[in-house]
């Protein structure tokens, strides 16, 4: 399971780092977004309202990359893979039962990503930054972080679906399912 799970994992990190390259503009502009709400409210004292509708709109903005990179895999699963919506998601559901290991073992890699990433540096910052700093540094820190760990994540989770629909490791069972026909995709 370990190392079937850290080759999906790896294949599907570089599939999101093909993807970020190729995808920069859209990826770093949306980041962008999410970057300068978090630098603001974490180094400066603004109103609870600005606040939370900033929230609002971060979390909208994350869900905006979400859909979009979604559909432009759906494009490369059509155009390259010939494979429409439902044969993809009937793919996707007969490779994570045949590799049900290896897919919740990304979960175990998300979460030792989220301690090094997340967990571990805001840690250092409590424990070495002093307390005139901190503000500045926590805000430099997860503005950092918006357009490369959160964004980076986002992909590597689209990218394991990705390498799980197009990669057919069980090809018997993959070939067993009946195609979908042309008009529906």
């Amino acid at each position: 399971m370990v190392a079937a799970g850290w080759s999906l994992s790896t294949r599907a990190a570089r599939w999101a780092a093909r993807f970020y390259g190729r995808h920069v503009p859209l990826v770093l502009g949306l980041s962008l977004v999410p970057t300068v709400q978090r630098f603001l409210v974490v180094h400066y004292d603004v109103p609870a309202a600005v606040a939370v509708g900033s929230e609002i709109l971060v979390a909208g903005v994350r869900v905006l990359l979400v859909v979009l990179v979604v559909r432009l895999l759906a494009r490369e699963l059509t155009g390259e893979h010939g494979l429409g919506g439902r044969a993809a998601l009937r793919r996707l559901s007969t490779a994570i039962d045949a590799r049900r290991g290896a897919f919740w073992f990304q979960w175990i890699v998300l979460g030792a990503a989220f301690v090094v990433c997340d967990v571990l540096p805001n840690a250092a910052v409590a424990a070495w930054v002093p307390d005139g700093a901190r503000d500045v540094v926590t805000a430099t820190m997860v503005a950092v972080k918006n357009p490369t760990v959160i964004a980076f994540t986002v992909l590597w989770i689209v990218g394991i679906g990705r390498t799980l629909i197009v990669e057919q490791t069980d090809a018997d069972e993959i070939a067993a399912a009946p195609d979908e026909p042309a008009g529906r995709r």
